[in-house]
């Protein structure tokens, strides 16, 4: 077992442990009140709902089921989840448990944010993407038509219980998706390597989430350092909001990895020896690391994102391996750099 409290307006304990004999153990002790309603989606609700039932017998349950993928993740969907609160009485001293993978988080963890403006949220991230990244850190949201995450709010869990068990039922292009974030912290700190990645246990986890964790308890809100967070996805949102949200989010950070890289060499003057281990952290879970979007039409939506300030846009660049770096970068620069290193990123 792992154990890891985050001390920022909240303070709360991560639990990480494998077998689901331990689940009921672990997090009915968490639930408070008489009520929970359990959001998840119907994929997790299909290999675990049963299960959830048996486990919170003796509270009186409400089970809010979505369409798993991205586009559940919408306003309509959480004004769902808010009117089954409200329609079954719920109260601040009930609980919202978030049980699934990211989208589930996100939008649940909206709206317990903002039901009576705020009850207790348990995270039970079963997918490995939420495990290592979404489920910790407080940011909840939906999407908008015209962006990702642009309605959210700061609020942290209760706690965050995660058990590896989950994982074993997922595909192996979910793992691959989950591993897209953990290279990311890779990136961030030299303390993930790449024979890590082999071996994707509670281990791991705990350690993404050590990097994540130092980092959120000293900027919770994203006035500063926590930026760095957001490596890869400047892109990675906008590859991933062009595909219509077909292509997976941990999927489009990792080539959002590739522009990170190639902005940093050029930022950064980095040697051909770095930007060939970043690589090689890079292609060491087998991501097609190629973009079928042009760079003219990444930059058109990056416009739309929530880090750009009037002309210029906060991007982590990487002056190397565990040495990241938050610069204000001109759209009119990230687009010339992005152009300029289109055939390459495309000849993946």
């Amino acid at each position: 077992m792992y154990e890891l409290t985050v001390r920022a307006s909240k303070k709360y304990k991560i639990t990480i442990t494998k077998g689901l004999g331990l689940f009921r153990a672990r997090v009915l002790p968490l639930v408070k009140g008489e009520s929970v309603a359990i959001v998840t989606d119907d994929r997790v609700n299909g290999l675990y709902g049963d299960i959830l039932d048996e486990f919170f017998s003796d509270k009186r349950v409400i089970k809010i089921v979505i369409k798993h993928g991205e586009n559940s993740k919408n306003s309509a969907n959480y004004l769902r989840i808010i009117n089954a609160l409200a329609e079954n009485d719920f109260t601040r001293e009930d609980t919202v448990l978030a049980f699934g993978g990211g989208v589930v988080g996100d939008i649940a963890g909206f709206a317990a944010s903002t039901y009576m403006r705020g009850i207790t949220l348990i995270a039970v991230p079963t997918t490995l993407l939420a495990a290592v990244d979404s489920s910790v850190g407080g940011k909840t949201a939906v999407d908008l038509k015209t962006g990702k995450n642009l309605l959210g709010t700061f609020y942290q869990p209760s706690a965050v219980y995660i058990n590896t068990e989950f994982l074993k039922t997922l595909p192996a292009k979910e793992i691959k998706n989950g591993l897209g974030e953990v290279i990311k912290y890779a990136f961030l700190s030299d303390t993930v390597k790449i024979a890590d990645l082999k071996n994707v246990d509670g281990d791991l986890i705990y350690r993404c989430l050590k990097i994540k964790r130092d980092i959120v308890e000293k900027d919770e809100k994203e006035k500063g350092e926590r930026a760095l967070l957001n490596l890869g996805h400047t892109f990675g949102h906008a590859i991933e909001k062009l595909s219509g949200y077909k292509l997976a989010h941990g999927a489009c950070v990792a080539k959002g990895l590739v522009y990170s890289i190639e902005i940093s060499k050029r930022l950064y003057g980095l040697s051909d020896k770095t930007v060939s281990e970043m690589y090689g952290l890079l292609k060491s879970a087998k991501h097609d690391l190629s973009c079928p979007f042009s760079a003219e039409s990444l930059v058109a939506q990056i416009i739309a994102d929530k880090k750009r300030k009037g002309e210029r846009i906060d991007f982590v660049a990487l002056k190397g391996i565990g040495k990241p770096e938050i610069t204000e970068i001109k759209i009119s620069d990230l687009k010339k750099m992005a152009v300029d290193y289109e055939s390459k990123i495309s000849a993946f």
